[in-house]
């Protein structure tokens, strides 16, 4: 009897014990169904793109050099020189209004490893272009920018604000200019640049300083992008004296607009002495250029179309060492539309000075790189 007992007391506790485990392992399949896989992206990869596993395919060593265990980190300072030109004929009539900014230096830093580099930059109180007697401006920008030799592609973030229109004839008494505080410019861009021949020349090596030229080289290349703008102010963009001149443009607050560009390019870097590199690279095109005259930025409105032409470049002049790299760059990007009723030419130049260093990259980031980035990237 106590043998029975005992029998029907171990099975009781088996059945218990088997439930109690069915139930955690049930509830544990219903947490993983519950995970957010994006959360976790060795998991996503695994999800969504099961065989995905990146090769590296390296470039000629005699011409280009890698770092892929160090971490590239830089500061730059920059003098603009930023325009934007409305006009209802060309930039000498009268009633065109010549914004321009009270920006003056900009002060920027960029961290960049293996592929992936991010950067941001902001306004210094002095400088060439700082203009007492304009309104006040405010400028940052952010990127973030994928650079794998053959392709590299760049999200930008642009917010400027506080312009001045320096045209004296429009200007109100008692100053000279007529300051718009309240004007911003927005700008979000995506683009991408393709390196046929990227196994010898290097585009990235003296913009990104993620690879060095070793041997002078020259290429072709090709960029597209989609780009949106917004200018907006509180009030008209043109003021009362001038709007006699234009159009339907006299009550427009805002123009807003995106571009879509395809744009054939060549660059080419020339190293002297070894160490000393003179680059550049140049992208002309004509952008499409799909936008909107609204007089709020709730207001819906109809969209039309137009051509811009737009010339994009930049050079630099510099030293790189296995570890140190420094150099001069200059970059341009002039626009320039005639759209309805009016034409628009703005221009933003930056010219300045960028000083950085190689470190051995420090264990977290290799491994929160390699945990976050795909297989073999």
């Amino acid at each position: 009897m106590i043998k029975f007992r005992l029998f029907i007391f171990v099975g009781l506790s088996f059945v218990e014990v088997v439930t109690l485990q069915h139930h955690v392992f049930a509830q544990k399949e219903k947490e993983k169904k519950k995970e957010n896989v994006f959360l976790h992206p060795e998991k996503f990869y695994k999800k969504f793109f099961p065989g995905l596993r990146l090769k590296p395919n390296p470039p000629d060593s005699l011409y280009i050099k890698t770092y892929p265990n160090r971490l590239s980190v830089s500061v730059h300072l920059l003098s603009p020189s930023i325009r934007f030109n409305i006009s209802p004929g060309n930039s000498n009539t009268p009633g065109a209004s010549r914004f321009r900014t009270n920006v003056a230096d900009i002060v920027g830093f960029n961290v960049g490893y293996r592929l992936v580099s991010a950067g941001f930059s902001f306004l210094l109180k002095s400088g060439i272009e700082a203009h007492d007697n304009y309104a006040k401006s405010n400028y940052h920008t952010a990127t973030i920018k994928y650079n794998s030799g053959i392709y590299s592609f760049q999200f930008m973030y642009l917010n400027l604000k506080g312009l001045t229109d320096v045209n004296p004839s429009n200007s109100l008494a008692p100053g000279p200019y007529r300051e718009r505080p309240d004007i911003v410019n927005k700008e979000y861009k995506f683009e991408g640049i393709y390196n046929p021949s990227w196994k010898k020349y290097s585009f990235i090596a003296p913009f990104t300083f993620t690879q060095r030229q070793l041997k002078s080289r020259f290429g072709f290349l090709f960029k597209a992008g989609v780009y949106y703008a917004q200018l907006s102010g509180d009030s008209a963009l043109v003021g009362r004296n001038q709007q006699h001149y234009y159009n339907d443009f006299n009550n427009v607050n805002v123009i807003r607009a995106v571009s879509i560009r395809l744009a054939p390019g060549a660059g080419g870097n020339f190293v002297f002495h070894k160490h000393y590199y003179l680059s550049g690279a140049f992208f002309p095109s004509y952008d499409l250029y799909l936008y909107k005259y609204l007089s709020s930025l709730s207001e819906k409105a109809n969209g039309k179309q137009a051509f811009a032409f737009v010339l994009d470049g930049k050079a630099s002049l510099g030293y790189q060492s296995q570890r140190f790299y420094t150099g001069l760059r200059y970059e341009v990007e002039r626009r320039h539309a005639s759209l309805q009723s009016i034409q628009t030419n703005n221009v933003y130049s930056y010219l300045g000075l960028e000083i950085g260093y190689r470190f051995n990259a420090p264990g977290f980031i290799k491994k929160g790189y390699k945990e976050t980035m795909p297989p073999g990237m």
